[in-house]
């Protein structure tokens, strides 16, 4: 038994070297911490219990990986806890055959996503591999689909997120792009189907892997990717944030924290917020940070869609969603790129239960040629699907503009809220009332003397009509506030609506087809 014990050591020793000194300080030149050390920073000191350390390669007739030593095969599992909380793991091993795909490595990850599933505990994977390793490939044919299909059976049931860390190709990019929440480290992180080589080799386009799939062009441009980090720590860190929103699972509420907020508190800059010419924009982020608890916004994807806004915040401690339209970013319309960042989000918080706080200033839809090509119609029926099958409480506020289709997809009348509530700067209107008036005039102001007095005279004459005290009138919205009081009137409602909560909480159903 002692000769046991010893050869059992001796291996765990041996799993620690991971692909060796030499690997290692590569890996380290390279501005990566290697697998061990992201696992030590992502969990908390001794709570690590590994799953599958003393794993190696399939056993395979091809001579340059037969008899190599590849330790725990190229991928770290197990659990660990989280600001007190069990998450399960996979962190990818660069200095193991480039952390490569294999047969026991895609065994160990299955086998964690069986356990979350089975145990309801979040997962977090550590991507730094280059897809299918082709040594125990060969021959093969198709790619299986199953993990796939487990991984996308989990999604809405427990927090699946992922941190980007390398140059991540094939099956390890397949998976990290079903994950809940990504984040990519600016400068070493590559997203992408098929690295440069198999680009070259497959168009004969030489290309680099920023270019093919950095971080920029995943979180600013493709939307694949949510939000960039300036190194592993920062990446790991984010992580952390984000989980402390969500509940374990979607068995379970999310978890509320200590506030020293006033919830009465109020603010005088709310009231000068709108500037006094409309036409003018300004920063919704300022609405944001003068709503919720301090320090509390986490925003998700901050660089895609940019006249769209969604983050996880507080209000009085309690997790909620933001979704806002910025008006600094083509007045806050909504093309497909933000139609879809919404969606995406609204359903996020759906499935793990966090009410959801909607600041309404948009145009509506974006109009004309590109936008029709982006398909920005269907993109933007797609969040009529996400409040069809919404069980949150949701709350709307109307800063300013609040025009056509564009007014419901962010929480316009009969949206099924526990709140609306309109600022007196609040504006609606089927579209902006300058167009309607051209397209519903336009004979009469082609015939005028002076057009452009008409068009003033009439625009004078609706606007009247369009305002918060019309709405307020014809009951299309709860009340009418004084800005400086939002942070409280929110509060208020949203104590009010999590009363309502059912004990246990149960996953959300998904149904229908969506666009």
């Amino acid at each position: 038994m002692r000769e046991l014990v010893e050869e059992l050591r001796r291996r765990q020793a041996d799993s620690l070297l991971l692909g060796g000194e030499r690997r290692v300080e590569r890996q380290r030149q390279s501005g990566k911490l290697t697998v061990r050390e992201r696992v030590d920073l992502l969990v908390e000191p001794g709570s690590f219990e590994e799953i599958g350390q003393l794993a190696s390669h399939a056993h395979t007739p091809v001579p340059k990986i037969a008899g190599k030593r590849t330790p725990a095969d190229g991928v770290v599992t197990g659990f660990g806890r989280v600001d007190g909380r069990t998450v399960g793991v996979v962190s990818e091993d660069f200095t193991v055959l480039g952390g490569s795909v294999g047969g026991n490595n895609l065994v160990k990850k299955r086998r964690m996503v069986e356990l979350a599933g089975r145990d309801q505990v979040p997962l977090v994977w550590l991507f730094d591999g280059a897809g299918a390793r082709t040594d125990e490939s060969v021959g093969e044919g198709l790619v299986p689909m199953h993990h796939f299909m487990e991984i996308a059976r989990l999604s809405g049931t427990v927090p699946q997120v992922c941190a980007v860390m390398g140059p991540v190709a094939g099956d390890s990019a397949l998976i990290a792009a079903m994950m809940e929440f990504i984040v990519m480290v600016r400068g070493t992180a590559m997203l992408a189907a098929g690295g440069p080589p198999l680009v070259e080799s497959a168009t004969g386009e030489v290309v680099g892997k920023e270019e093919l799939g950095g971080s920029d062009l995943h979180c600013r441009i493709s939307g694949v990717a949510d939000n960039q980090a300036a190194d592993d720590a920062e990446a790991i860190d984010q992580i952390k944030r984000f989980l402390s929103y969500l509940p374990s699972n979607a068995y379970q509420y999310p978890p509320a924290d200590g506030c020293d907020d006033d919830p009465g508190r109020t603010e005088e800059g709310l009231a000068e917020i709108i500037p006094q010419n409309r036409r003018r924009p300004y920063d919704m982020y300022r609405v944001i940070e003068m709503v919720v608890d301090r320090d509390s916004f986490f925003e998700i994807k901050p660089d895609f869609a940019k006249m769209m806004i969604t983050g996880f915040a507080r209000l009085n401690g309690q997790a909620i969603g933001v979704i806002a339209n910025q008006p600094k970013v083509m007045s806050g319309s909504i093309t497909a790129a933000a139609g879809g960042k919404h969606r995406h989000f609204m359903d996020l918080c759906n499935a793990y239960h966090l009410p959801i706080v909607f600041l309404m200033d948009t145009p509506g839809v974006m109009t004309g040629p590109k936008s029709e090509q982006e398909a920005a119609l269907r993109v933007g029926m797609t969040i009529a699907h996400s409040f069809a099958y919404a069980r949150v409480p949701l709350f709307t506020v109307v800063v300013h503009k609040g025009f056509g289709y564009g007014a419901c997809a962010m929480g316009g009348y009969g949206a099924g809220q526990s709140s609306v509530l309109a600022w007196p700067t609040a504006d609606f209107n089927a579209i902006p009332l300058e167009s309607g008036i051209k397209a519903a005039y336009r004979a009469d102001l082609e015939a005028a003397a002076d057009p452009a007095a008409l068009q003033a005279e009439l625009e004078s004459q609706f606007t009247d009509l369009c305002g918060a005290f019309p709405a307020a009138e014809q009951v299309k919205i709860d009340d009418i506030i004084d800005p400086r009081e939002t942070r409280p009137r929110l509060i208020a409602a949203l104590e009010r609506a999590l009363a309502r909560r059912r004990m246990p909480a149960e996953p959300v159903p998904r149904f229908g087809v969506m666009p």
